[in-house]
């Protein structure tokens, strides 16, 4: 099952549209396909309504016409196809017109079960980029995400578009195949990226995939450039200047103060906000005197 899964997430790096034909899954045991069906990875698509004759020297089209019932073995239902070019009549099964969709989204999910993340799987990018979730590290928490695409044509600006991954201090990025076309992080700092296909494995209990091998010398929390801040590191700043916050309190004073123009930012909002030190320091010096003014 290791080389059925491997391929697939490969292929799926260079699938446009996501399908896969009859004819791109002929040699994976119909045991396999739907086993990834069951997990999520592939959804059953419609019937697709030409497929390629591969026994056919000119590889003729075979459009799906619909079923009959074989003439020779009642009750099995058949297609048929009088190919033009030497091969005769054509028999197919309507299995031959089956298609398959790979699905990022359920791909997440599997992932985050199998490494123990928490909170929801969110998609960042739509058919790109999905939140898988969060981990323990030794210093922290940091989010994984999972993409999908990244060597292909507009990678960047769907990176550009991520907001989540964009915000994200210390992202860890597993790539569903092929690693990410260099230079398409700038002027960003890339984050750090393994190829999910070079680790998972489908095994006899499902699919198996170790975080700490596809990122060795562990998971460590790295400081964002000391010229911005994110909202929620901004809050758990104030939190020691003054009394009676909760975390949540906290981003929200500081939230607010931004949209006032009490403290710089980068002009962005939501997750892709950050926060000027300087300017923050200084409103923050000020809560810290109002807060010790009220206890006096």
């Amino acid at each position: 099952m290791a080389d059925v899964l491997v391929e697939l997430l490969n292929r799926a790096e260079i699938l446009l549209d996501g399908v896969l034909t009859g004819r791109d899954v002929r040699s994976w045991p119909d045991a396999e396909i739907e086993r990834l069906v069951t997990m999520g990875i592939l959804v059953n698509g419609s019937m697709a309504n030409t497929i390629v004759n591969d026994d056919c020297d000119h590889e003729c089209t075979i459009e799906n016409t619909g079923v009959i019932e074989h003439p020779k073995e009642p009750g099995r239902m058949v297609c048929l196809h009088r190919c033009l070019n030497g091969c005769g009549l054509v028999l197919l099964e309507p299995s031959n017109f089956a298609q398959w969709q790979f699905c990022l989204l359920g791909l997440a999910e599997v992932i985050a079960r199998a490494i123990g993340a928490s909170g929801s799987v969110i998609e960042d990018v739509p058919d790109r980029v999905v939140l898988v979730g969060t981990i323990a590290a030794s210093n922290g928490e940091s989010e994984v995400f999972l993409a999908c695409g990244l060597a292909r044509e507009g990678a960047q600006v769907g990176l550009s578009n991520s907001a989540r991954l964009n915000a994200s201090s210390s992202p860890l990025l597993l790539t569903v195949g092929s690693a990410p076309t260099p230079g398409i992080w700038s002027p960003q700092s890339p984050p750090r990226t393994a190829a999910l296909a070079e680790h998972a494995t489908l095994g006899p209990d499902g699919f198996e995939f170790d975080l700490m091998r596809a990122f060795p010398g562990g998971i460590m929390i790295e400081s964002k450039p000391a010229e911005w801040l994110r909202v929620t590191d901004a809050g758990r700043l104030l939190l020691s200047d003054v009394s009676g916050l909760t975390l949540p309190q906290a981003k929200a004073r500081v939230t607010k103060a931004a949209n006032e123009g009490k403290i710089s930012t980068n002009g962005k909002t939501g997750h892709a906000r950050r926060i000027d030190p300087d300017s923050f320091s200084t409103w923050r010096l000020e809560q810290r005197e109002k807060d010790l003014a009220a206890y006096d």
